[in-house]
């Protein structure tokens, strides 16, 4: 995996920053963040996995290692993204 560069708050995530699994794999991009900002409530992503199982998926807010400028992190293997919810961007 690349240097992802600094933390950031989900509040500034962009669109198009890749996700990667635990073990470092690309899994896709970002296409939707999910909050509550006026409560202060990151809810999760939903991120597209064209190269990966195929299709958008959401993965809530505990799944979420850390999110930085060039990436965002998750809890969970690349095998357990198939069984992520499906979503409509």
């Amino acid at each position: 995996m690349d240097d992802l560069g600094a933390p950031l708050s989900y509040l500034v995530l962009k669109k198009g920053v890749p996700v990667y699994s635990r073990e470092g794999e690309r899994l896709g991009r970002v296409t939707r963040v999910l909050s509550a900002p006026e409560a202060n409530m990151f809810d999760g992503i939903i991120f597209d996995t064209k190269s990966g199982p195929g299709g958008h998926r959401f993965v809530d807010a505990p799944e979420v290692e850390s999110i930085h400028e060039q990436g965002v992190v998750l809890r969970i293997s690349a095998a357990e993204v198939g069984q992520l919810p499906k979503r409509r961007r």
